[in-house]
């Protein structure tokens, strides 16, 4: 993944204060576990864990939302931004190559820092 697609701390603290990345609405997505969400996650971020991301993938719109309580944005989509973190990065880039390969791509940007980085 090239450079641009990964977002420093500054950028994902403003994506969490506007809910927008380049003037784009923006998810910020967690993918870690439920547990460790439930000590701390950057505002506004979603969750689905590491574990269930590529089966949460194949839901349809409603059963996903159902379960979720959010909408993921569109495959490649040109009018909304998907943000993608972990705890340090390693379940960032695990999350990243499923969602590649489920065809997010021009859309999809990672935080590597991570919660450690951002807490």
């Amino acid at each position: 993944m090239a450079d641009e697609k990964s977002l420093s701390f500054n950028q994902v603290r403003e994506i969490s204060n506007t809910g927008t990345f380049n003037n784009l609405p923006a998810t910020i997505l967690d993918v870690r576990s439920a547990a460790e969400v439930d000590g701390g996650r950057i505002p506004n971020a979603v969750n689905i864990p590491i574990g269930e991301l590529g089966q949460a993938l194949g839901l349809a719109t409603d059963q996903f939302k159902k379960k979720y309580q959010f909408v993921l944005p569109e495959r490649n989509s040109k009018t909304e931004a998907l943000l993608i973190y972990c705890k340090s990065g390693t379940r960032t880039k695990m999350a990243r190559d499923i969602l590649e390969k489920d065809g997010y791509k021009d859309n999809l940007y990672v935080y590597l820092g991570g919660w450690d980085e951002f807490s």
